[in-house]
């Protein structure tokens, strides 16, 4: 660690010391539960939750009705429509709201499900989304105050002041354009900023390692680059690994909640699995077509209930994302994990025979093409799907290869298109979708 991380971290301990510990709190806390048993951490989320539902029982007029229920089967599961649709219903006032500090905080969401989203946070979850981050960035590595680039659209509503970048020692980058010339920027500034850690979007980081390898770029100084918001491929993986010099983990968190799960670096585990944030949530898998639970092995809906949220309280939540569910592992403490992330429901694609398809499988046949630069396969029917692709050089025989093996994981029945593009364009808000529905039957 650097002199200057070192002195920032401390003057951020020293100072939340003399202020009662409102971040030191919860991240002993956190700390706490996602390092114990299960069992050991059991009472103390099921006080967490109590104290949530007697809160929005009390205080919340669209839950007074649910008065003395503590088991969440008994509440309905909520998505973004019906949130918005009850806003002002479910939204507690500021006197309500304990140990409440001034106005509460908008935290707005960027509508990638098509339903923008916006949702009140009281004082007190906003310092505990901030131990999260200390701790799951501690967790691989990435101690708090360390250098850390972070790659987003940055526009008026996310724009850190210079005060904040200096506090925190974040170096905002704009992901808006990632051009050649805009990557090889970003490669002069994490050499030059002496960067310990990348935070961002996958498929920025795809394009980042062609860059450094093109070029020969060495950073010496990067320890953990995390990958949010969409799914991690492995070729990505391998790619970071080779070209950046460094490991590279996946962090599911959105911006209503805040870090849902996280891998960990080094679990020895191939298949890249995820563990959730047991501290703050209550997590559930359910079916996809009813609110049941969801088998261990089975894909289904992530449904989550925030602990702390006093300002708006998120029961039962359905994400939008889903996932499938394995038994404890010898690195979850006794908790369920995370065996797949698939992301959102509405880009989850489905075989002929109506089956859902894990993401990556697509990317796991690709990766063994070395002429595909870019790719995304779309599903536009029940059997109508198109392969986008970006090559360099290809003849008949590896297209008719790649077309085949596509055919095996979607239906031999479909009727697959190959397309062939100069760009795969990304979403405004610098996401690269590898996968789409457009069909919307399912």
């Amino acid at each position: 660690m650097s002199l200057r991380a070192f002195i920032l971290r401390s003057s951020f301990w020293i100072n939340d010391f003399w202020k009662k510990s409102p971040v030191g709190r919860p991240y002993r806390n956190v700390r706490y539960i996602q390092s114990h048993s299960a069992e050991d951490g059991k009472s103390i989320r099921r006080k967490a939750l109590d104290r949530l539902l007697e809160h929005a029982w009390k205080n919340s007029e669209y839950y007074a009705g649910f008065r003395g229920r503590y088991e969440l089967a008994d509440y309905p599961v909520m998505d973004k429509l019906s949130l918005t649709e009850n806003y002002d219903s479910i939204a507690v006032r500021r006197e309500n709201i304990p140990g409440q500090c001034g106005d509460v905080f908008i935290q707005r969401t960027s509508g990638s499900t098509g339903v923008p989203f916006a949702i009140p946070q009281d004082s007190g979850k906003r310092n505990r989304r901030i131990a999260e981050i200390k701790f799951f960035g501690a967790l691989v590595g990435f101690k708090s105050h360390e250098k850390l680039i972070q790659l987003r659209t940055w526009n008026q509503w996310q724009k850190k002041s210079s005060g904040q970048i200096k506090k925190e020692n974040i170096v905002p980058f704009d992901i808006k354009r990632m051009g050649e010339d805009d990557l090889k920027e970003l490669c002069e500034l994490i050499i030059s900023e002496k960067a310990v850690s990348l935070r961002g979007y996958a498929s920025s980081f795809d394009r980042l390692s062609r860059v450094a390898r093109k070029y020969d770029y060495r950073f010496p100084s990067l320890k953990i680059i995390v990958s949010t918001s969409e799914a991690l491929e492995d070729d990505v993986r391998a790619a970071v690994k080779k070209s950046l010099g460094c490991d590279i983990v996946s962090q599911y968190a959105n911006e209503e909640c805040g870090i849902l799960a996280q891998e960990r670096v080094p679990t020895g585990d191939a298949d890249n699995r995820m563990y959730f944030n047991w501290s703050g949530y209550y997590i559930e898998v359910l079916k996809i077509d009813r609110d049941e639970p969801a088998e261990y092995g089975e894909i289904g809906r992530i449904v989550v209930t925030d602990l702390y949220n006093y300002a708006f309280p998120l029961i039962r939540y359905d994400t939008g994302d889903t996932c499938i569910l394995a038994e404890p592992d010898a690195f979850s403490f006794g908790y369920p994990v995370m065996a797949k992330l698939y992301g959102r429901r509405f880009d989850l694609t489905f075989t002929t025979d109506g089956d859902p398809v894990y993401p990556l499988a697509y990317g796991r046949v690709l990766k063994n093409y070395p002429s595909v630069l870019m790719w995304q396969f779309v599903q536009t029917g029940g059997k109508e799907y198109h392969l986008r692709l970006k090559l360099k050089t290809a003849g008949d025989s590896e297209l008719d290869s790649i077309k085949q093996n596509i055919l095996n994981i979607i239906g031999r029945d479909s009727e697959l298109h190959i397309d062939m593009v100069d760009d795969i364009p990304v979403l405004k808000s610098g996401k690269r979708k590898p996968v789409v529905n457009e069909w919307n039957a399912q």
